[in-house]
């Protein structure tokens, strides 16, 4: 038997007492709550039932919280079995929250770090139940002890996921599964309304992770060249940039002055890998071209501790649910293998490359489109004008600026794809596993009632 929460989503009503126990148990600003209500239809379309969800973190026992962390903030209290989060060596990077599925960890501006449920741990310990749970005036959430067979979490808004959540959800009814025949201006029950944030990640604030991720994957090409021997870098120089790059890509963090603290946990979590990875080619490359540039065996190393780098970057987007970044147009690692034969004076090789990433970006262009996503053509014009431009200058004799000129176009065509890049991720909620859900039903219903309409009017000829 394990101890979890128990959820009725038939007694719900959405009145947000649990929240506002969370709230005060917690001492939390007054409109911040580590638990939230989710509505499944908000908009009560009359194709679907209206229910509610009470959710927060689920203290699972494989967090995936703890394994994407980088910095090592995150500890099992053996006790109660919770998963803690200590603010004291949060860097405020925000990756447990693009990993964890129901949206548990919350960003706290004031402070800088993330925060998340704790369970009510002290409570807990004490023999008591979780405020939320204690406070519930329906009975719909409750604490105790459940047989790992006897979970039943195939709800709609919960994503299945082998993490083995502290959640055990009492489905809805067959009667509560038809739609609510009700007036569709009918308020919602206060509080019901989600307050989590928005499941696509912002550009705006992404922007360091691309400015670093692009250097990153140009300064590996450079290197690359170099160890072919086609062409000569300053060590200081190339250092410099190096230090740049990092220092840009720690703007992204709530706690800067802890950023350090991201190499902690190279065991599990690919972000610390990536630092580890691109902080040691940059290292080992800055003193081959100071000390030995004449040593291509070191070169050589020092670019492929460098593209591991970049696989770790591209590992990093694998949690989210179009994040994948190998098969990904805006790949870094491809990046910079591209800018590496280019820089190498590998022309046939890098125009295949170049053509090969324009068909895949062709190609999602029109998932995104599917998805209902805009399709930005003019983005797209110059992502494609951008690298065959790069492509064509290969072959030009006699162009100014040779090899350096496509080397700029086609890290131009990069950067715009992976700026749209960030504009397109979304993280893994509860939110969004209610949106398609709600999105699937209609698409089947309008289906069947397309393929009716279409099946009448064939008959009427014979009918006539």
């Amino acid at each position: 038997m394990d101890a979890s929460f128990i959820f009725d989503a038939n007694r719900c009503t959405g009145c947000g007492a649990c929240r506002l126990a969370c709230t005060i148990e917690n001492a939390l600003a007054p409109d911040v709550s580590w638990r939230r209500i989710e509505t499944f239809n908000t908009r009560r379309h009359p194709i679907a039932p209206v229910f509610h969800l009470s959710l927060a973190c689920n203290h699972c026992a494989d967090a995936a919280c703890m394994n994407a962390c980088p910095a090592l903030a995150y500890r099992r209290d053996t006790p109660t079995g919770a998963v803690l989060l200590d603010g004291d060596k949060c860097i405020g990077c925000g990756y447990c929250s693009w990993a964890c599925p129901y949206d548990a960890p919350v960003f706290d501006e004031s402070t800088g770090v993330m925060t998340k449920c704790t369970w009510c741990a002290d409570r807990l310990r004490a023999g008591l139940k979780p405020a939320c749970a204690t406070h519930c005036p329906t009975g719909a959430l409750d604490y105790g002890d459940v047989a790992p067979e006897g979970r039943v979490n195939a709800v709609e808004g919960l994503p299945v996921t082998s993490l083995d959540p502290s959640l055990h959800v009492i489905p809805l009814k067959p009667g509560r599964l038809q739609p609510e025949m009700i007036e569709l201006a009918a308020p919602l029950a206060p509080g019901a309304q989600s307050l989590a944030p928005a499941a696509t990640i912002s550009l705006r604030h992404e922007w360091p992770l691309a400015v670093f991720t692009l250097a990153a994957a140009a300064l590996v090409g450079l290197a690359a060249g170099a160890a072919a021997g086609h062409l000569q870098i300053h060590p200081w120089a190339f250092a410099l940039a190096g230090a740049m790059a990092l220092a840009i890509g720690s703007m992204h963090l709530g706690r800067k002055d802890r950023a350090w603290r991201a190499i902690l946990n190279v065991r599990r979590s690919w972000m610390s890998r990536e630092v580890v990875a691109l902080s040691l080619f940059l290292a080992i490359a800055t003193a081959w071209l100071w000390l030995a540039p004449e040593n291509r065996v070191l070169g050589w190393t020092a670019v492929v501790i460098g593209i591991l780098g970049l696989f770790a970057a591209d590992q990093l987007y694998g949690v989210l649910p179009a994040g994948s970044g190998h098969g990904h147009s805006a790949s870094v690692i491809w990046t910079g293998i591209l800018m590496g034969t280019i820089a190498g004076h590998a022309r046939e090789l890098a125009a295949i490359i170049g053509l090969a990433r324009l068909v895949v970006y062709a190609r999602l262009r029109r998932d995104v489109v599917a998805r209902g996503l805009p399709p930005r053509p003019a983005l797209a014009a110059a992502r494609a004008g951008l690298t065959l431009a790069a492509i064509v200058s290969l072959f030009v004799p006699g162009l100014p600026g040779g090899w350096v000129a496509s080397f700029l176009l086609a890290l131009g065509g990069d950067a715009v794809d992976r700026c749209q890049y960030y504009t397109e991720l979304e993280r893994e909620t509860p939110r969004r596993q209610m949106d398609l859900a709600l999105a699937r039903r209609i698409a089947a219903r309008s289906g069947v009632v397309a393929q009716s309409f279409s099946s009448v009017h064939r008959r009427r000829p014979s009918q006539a």
